[in-house]
């Protein structure tokens, strides 16, 4: 079912988990999604993983990955810079879900930094170089994300859906790593298997939507009168009570992904 009007139009990563997203030209793509996508996540000193849905507020930080390590960036905060060869690097139980593994202490200096953004005490976790998390569902190692590798939505699904509001909701408030243009709205809920260039990807289960979605993350406060999950309610859910929107893939063969490649439905 080759169409060359379906183009990779947007391809993302967001290196800690809830915070702002990075738009990327080109990315490897792997078993456990694309490079530096999820590598970090804050969690509370007990562990417990730390998000937008209960703290928006972390949507305003945003990252630049570099060779050995990453820059936290906030409007309100001095840039702090962290090297891999300085992080502590000592096990702290965690969790993603019912996924219970263990992420690497950093740094102090990124914890006091990033408790005074959420408010709270919390520790930024890394992965590694080699992610610890294995979902024996999917068969495949995972980063810090929910569930799954990739996420992708298709630029006609969220068009659709903003004819239905009186205001336009951004692509970056429902977080994919990416968007395909050229396709009908919800084309995706149908697709199987994809190619992009050397890289084949399993579209393996529709994303269930949370409150994450009414995050603006222009603002890391919430959107009023629950939108758009209010709306996407209405049409999207499914019959389980979930509301859907994009769809969760998996790397079936590695490779680099570009934007503007052709994206090929092969089933």
């Amino acid at each position: 079912m080759a169409d060359s009007s379906l183009r990779l139009a947007g391809l993302f990563h967001y290196p800690i988990k809830s915070t702002a997203g990075e738009a990327l030209s080109a990315a490897w793509a792997g078993e456990e999604g694309l490079t530096g996508d999820r590598r970090y996540m804050v969690a509370r000193l007990d562990g417990v993983f730390v998000t937008a849905r209960s703290h928006p507020q972390l949507q305003r930080v945003s990252t630049t990955l570099f060779d050995g390590g990453i820059v936290l960036h906030h409007a309100a905060l001095d840039d702090l810079t962290l090297h891999h060869a300085n992080f502590i690097g000592e096990p702290l139980a965690t969790q993603v879900w019912s996924d219970r593994f263990s992420g690497l202490t950093t740094t102090a200096e990124a914890d006091a930094w990033l408790s005074e953004v959420v408010g709270e005490p919390v520790r930024l976790l890394w992965l590694g170089e080699r992610s610890p998390r294995y979902r024996q569902a999917l068969g495949k190692r995972v980063s810090f994300a929910d569930g799954y590798p990739l996420l992708l939505i298709g630029q006609a699904s969220l068009d659709d859906l903003n004819t239905r509001l009186d205001t336009p909701q951004r692509m970056a408030q429902f977080r994919p790593n990416l968007v395909v243009t050229g396709s009908l709205p919800y084309a995706e809920d149908d697709w199987h298997m994809l190619r992009i260039g050397e890289v084949e990807l399993l579209v393996d289960k529709p994303c269930s939507r949370c409150v994450m979605v009414t995050v603006d993350p222009a603002t890391g406060e919430f959107l009023p009168e629950r939108e758009p999950l209010r709306t996407l309610a209405g049409y999207r859910r499914g019959p389980d009570g979930l509301i859907y929107f994009g769809q969760n893939l998996i790397v079936a063969r590695s490779g680099t992904l570009e934007v503007d490649a052709e994206v090929e439905v092969v089933s």
